[in-house]
């Protein structure tokens, strides 16, 4: 198992309804990867505005996602590969 810190920005397609935020697939590099399951979410609150981190399994591997919710982006964090 490796772990690879990436920090850029995706595109994520995501369901924001009944107060939580579910992400469905995300964009990077010209592929699409479909979201098999969230492994665990967390909340940073040490910031200004709220960080919320997504850990996610898609194509095999493990993604860490988040979304910054001061500017409305979504950045992949880490890539944990098999």
């Amino acid at each position: 198992m490796r772990v690879e810190t990436i920090g850029e920005t995706v595109k994520v397609r995501a369901d924001f309804a009944g107060g939580s935020i579910t992400p469905l697939m995300f964009k990077r590099g010209g592929r699409t990867y479909r979201i098999k399951s969230i492994n665990s979410r967390w909340i940073d609150r040490q910031h200004r505005h709220p960080i919320y981190y997504f850990s996610v399994e898609a194509g095999g591997d493990m993604y860490e996602l988040a979304f910054r919710t001061g500017e409305a982006i979504w950045r992949l964090e880490r890539v944990v590969l098999d």
